[in-house]
């Protein structure tokens, strides 16, 4: 018989005597009778009729996770959700970015997972979730909890509305993240202001997170004070390489060191084009991808430096005939010895690379790929993904 052991927590903290206690005294349930006994308290266990509730834990099964072991990835296909038995979980979020952002953390009797089963998120998780310690949970089929939703439209609605709350968290915080890379990347913006048909240089030179406004440089211009406070101004800047455009609001004009600076509001909206679709996972030097290019009639072979959905770069030696602008149809991308793509390239762009002046890096966008290339693709970046989140927790 699959069984777990329940504990009874003290409303006060227990001292590690006490925790030792109250383990060794734990009783030992089947999933259906700790769902009956400790769940039905739950935010969205009480809101199903007593029947969906009954068959949603009969259905429910042990699943046991070590600390840092990985449940999920943001945007992996829904398949399930969870209840925590005993352990931690930690929901947290790094797309598109260079570090996980917290979401929330999750102990025993909390539930987690069900956003990703409703249809407004298309069948993908929203948030990626790890274990923080030696974790049980039960899990219940997706099929099922779908299914119950399906009659439910009163719980349905409130977990859209926190699914919305939750996803303009991540938005709010995912502007804050673009506004510093931006900053940091010391780029130039361009400012189109409405009564002018010229467009301004400037430079994004500070993003105050407790004031939420953005610092903008002076302008040079044949105008006097060609911005005032008030105005709305829309800028134009890229992050790598990628546009990103929104509108700001001048709330302040400032003179410092002699130079004048605009304080901006946080923009309300932000076009910024590269989506998760177009994530680039970047490949060490101890990665054995390999690229291998046929151009008239010889094969030509490098190592990659970064590859996504769309598009990668990779390393040639200095002088072979490829070049900006060449379409190649005859291509074999080597991710691992399993996993062998064959899209058919267009090369973009053609660098130097520092420290190695007998390599040059080519970017390449993908003209066309299989379904299966594409699936296979897909899988590799997540299952590289997965593994560095497991290393870099170690």
């Amino acid at each position: 018989m699959n069984n777990v052991a329940a504990t009874y927590r003290p409303t006060y903290a227990p001292t590690y005597i006490e925790e030792a206690v109250v383990t060794h005294i734990m009783i030992a349930l089947r999933p259906r009778d700790f769902f009956e006994q400790h769940l039905q308290d739950s935010s969205f266990v009480k809101e199903l009729p007593p029947s969906d509730a009954e068959v949603i834990g009969a259905a429910g099964e042990y699943v046991d996770y070590e600390e840092n072991d990985v449940l999920f990835m943001e945007g992996d296909d829904a398949d399930a959700m969870y209840f925590v038995v005993t352990g931690k979980i930690l929901i947290f979020t790094d797309k598109d970015r260079d570090t996980e952002q917290e979401l929330v953390r999750l102990g025993p009797l909390a539930h987690f997972g069900e956003q990703g089963l409703l249809s407004i998120n298309a069948g993908k998780r929203t948030a990626s979730a790890r274990a923080l310690e030696k974790t049980r949970l039960i899990r219940v089929s997706g099929e099922l909890i779908k299914n119950t939703l399906a009659h439910q439209s009163k719980l349905v609605a409130q977990l859209e509305k926190i699914g919305v709350e939750q996803q303009e968290i991540k938005r709010e915080d995912r502007k804050i993240q673009l506004l510093l890379r931006l900053s940091r990347s010391r780029t130039s913006i361009s400012l189109k202001i409405a009564r002018y048909a010229d467009n301004f240089s400037s430079l994004l030179i500070g993003v105050d997170i407790n004031r939420h406004v953005i610092q903008l440089d002076e302008v040079m211009s044949e105008y006097r004070n060609p911005i005032r406070v008030s105005d709305t101004v829309s800028v134009t800047g890229s992050i790598m390489g990628t546009p990103i455009v929104f509108k700001t609001r001048v709330l302040a004009i400032k003179v410092v060191d002699g130079s004048t600076l605009y304080e901006c509001s946080i923009p309300d909206e932000m076009t910024y084009e590269q989506q998760r679709a177009q994530f680039r996972l970047e490949l060490g030097a101890a990665s054995r991808a390999e690229a291998s290019i046929m151009k008239e009639g010889k094969k030509y072979r490098g190592k990659f430096s970064d590859i996504s959905e769309h598009g990668a770069s990779f390393r040639l030696r200095r002088g072979v005939p490829i070049e900006k602008g060449d379409l190649i149809d005859h291509v074999e991308f080597n991710l691992t010895t399993e996993i062998k793509i064959q899209p058919k390239i267009e090369i973009m762009n053609v660098l130097d690379v520092a420290r190695a002046p007998n390599l040059q890096q080519f970017g390449v966008r993908f003209l066309g790929i299989s379904t299966t290339d594409s699936a296979a693709l897909k899988e590799f970046m997540r299952e590289e993904e997965r593994r560095r989140l497991r290393m870099g927790r170690r």
